[in-house]
This record gives C-alpha cells, sequence and structure tokens, in this order.
C-alpha cells in the first residue's frame, strides 16, 4: 500500500463526509434529521460554500493523516497498514491523536466562533477522534481491497 494513495483517500473521504454534515444541516434534508449535534453545526456551515468547507475538512485530516503516519514509521517501522493488526495499531494511535487535534481545534479557535454551538453540544475530543478513525477504516478498505480490483 502506497502512502500518497492512503493520504488521498482520508483527505477525500473527509471531504465527501463533509458534504453529506454540510447537507444534514439545510433543509429539507435537516427536517429528517433533527439531531441535535448534527444540527449544532449549522452555524459553521452558514457562511461557507460547500467546497470551501469540505477542503477545510481535508485539509484538516490530510495533516493529521500525515501526522499519523510519521508516527507509525517512526514506531513501528511502516507509514501505511497493510493488514488488519496493523490496522488495529494504528487505530488507537489515530483516535488519541484525533482526541488531541479537536481539542486544540476547540482551544485555539482554529474554524472560528462558528463551532462554538457544535462544542457546546458535543464537547471536543470524542467526535473528532471518531470522525479521524472512519476516515481512516474507509481509506484502509479503499486500498485494501477496492484498488487490487482495478
Amino acid at each position: 500500500m502506497k502512502v500518497f494513495t492512503f493520504l488521498f483517500f482520508n483527505f477525500v473521504v473527509s471531504m465527501i463526509a463533509d458534504i453529506v454534515l454540510n447537507d444534514l444541516t439545510r433543509p429539507p434534508l435537516s427536517s429528517h434529521f433533527p439531531s441535535k449535534s448534527i444540527q449544532s453545526l449549522y452555524p459553521y456551515f452558514e457562511n461557507k460554500s460547500i467546497l470551501v468547507a469540505s477542503v477545510y475538512a481535508g485539509l484538516t485530516v490530510l495533516i493529521a493523516s500525515c501526522i499519523l503516519v510519521l508516527i507509525t514509521k517512526k514506531l513501528y517501522g511502516w507509514y501505511v497498514p497493510k493488514n488488519w493488526n496493523q490496522f488495529m495499531i494504528m487505530s488507537f494511535i489515530a483516535f488519541l491523536l484525533g482526541y488531541g487535534i479537536d481539542i486544540i481545534i476547540e482551544k485555539a479557535n482554529i474554524f472560528g466562533s462558528s463551532l462554538d454551538l457544535y462544542y457546546k453540544v458535543v464537547g471536543s475530543g470524542l467526535w473528532g477522534a471518531l470522525a479521524f478513525l472512519v476516515s481512516l477504516f474507509v481509506s484502509f478498505l479503499l486500498q485494501k481491497y477496492l484498488l487490487p480490483l482495478l
């Protein structure tokens, strides 16, 4: 598996996830997904184009992924997991990293006050870490199982 492909997949997966979240906060989909957690993202998406917001998400995950692959290379000698055992090791590190980065995003107010309601509703750390894990999981599946078929 190639590191640049893995990083690219993480960038694209996080962009697509952000586009989905953006759509879920707006009518008509917002009426079908009345979750306070999802709706608390509306102020963040309100004054950003869907493309700009998704690029921000992609870059955030790309930066976290770059840090992650450097950590796994330093600690274990590989950039990208080649099997499920390596993926589980990477996931543990990614959870801690994603948790920390989400706290930094909140405390440093990196995306401005538009995320204040979101962090008030869900808190910082957990959901950022879980979102990062989902991106890594989908990217791992794509690289391990889809790419060999193409």
